[in-house]
């Protein structure tokens, strides 16, 4: 094969990384004097890592028939219940965050049009994070039943506080994958593969499906802890590799 040929089959890249927009900052590195000529290629690598921690959304709802401030302050009395019992299973103040405060009127809308105040509604959300899955099941069940039927837990979200072993077992199948396109490409097309000229990287960490929770019988004597199942969530991490091209 003609060095013009492999000109025209190879394309020519620039000494600047390639960049793929992602989950995470893209890392560059360069080789300093990289050659002009290089061959491209683009490869991801996948592993799977198991949830150790969860993210509970947990809203407090309450109402009244005529005192918007007697809505808030039975919200705020429940919410005050469910924080102690949060706290009470060791959940750090770190962990917890207020996301919304609502309070205002509730109306009854007609079919012509009008509206009839019909009572007033306070809301509080809360964002907690905990950290042991084997107890976040009681954790929600002790929080739900401290606070009756003014709580819900709207979502329970696994996720990985540490997903580094994982992103390091994909970035080596991405590597492996990656040469062998790279040297693949050397013997179709009658070239031998140089130094590496640049490396690109994005990673990302699928998230995981949240887990329904529902508690049907608050209060029940000898009630068994609601079970909380993780599964498993994928990190992948995707490279561009250009290497040089030696005839």
């Amino acid at each position: 094969m003609t060095r013009r040929t492999s000109a025209g089959l190879i394309a020519l890249a620039s000494a600047a990384a390639l960049l793929i927009t992602g989950c995470a900052p893209t890392t560059t590195v360069t080789t300093d004097g990289a050659a002009s000529r290089t061959v491209s290629v683009s490869a991801t690598g996948t592993a799977d890592a198991t949830p150790d921690a969860a993210r509970a959304s947990i809203t407090v709802e309450t109402t009244d028939p005529t005192s918007a401030q007697a809505a808030q302050e039975a919200a705020a009395t429940a919410t005050t219940l469910v924080l102690d019992e949060v706290k009470k299973a060791g959940v750090d103040d770190k962990d917890i965050a207020t996301q919304t405060i609502n309070v205002g009127p509730v109306y009854n809308y007609t079919s012509n049009g009008g509206q009839t105040l019909i009572g007033y509604r306070a809301s509080q959300t809360l964002t907690v994070t905990l950290r042991d899955l084997a107890t976040a099941g009681a954790t929600l069940d002790a929080v739900v039943t401290a606070g009756g039927n003014a709580v819900r837990v709207d979502s329970l979200e696994p996720f990985v506080t540490d997903p580094a072993a994982a992103t390091e077992k994909a970035r080596a199948q991405a590597v492996d994958v990656a040469r062998a396109q790279a040297e693949q490409y050397a013997q179709l097309l009658g070239f031998s593969l140089g130094p590496v000229a640049t490396v690109s990287e994005t990673s990302s960490t699928s998230p995981s499906p949240q887990v329904a929770y529902a508690d049907a019988a608050v209060g029940a004597p000898e009630k068994a802890p609601t079970p909380v199942e993780a599964g498993t969530t994928q990190v992948s991490v995707t490279l561009n590799v250009a290497w040089s091209i030696e005839d």
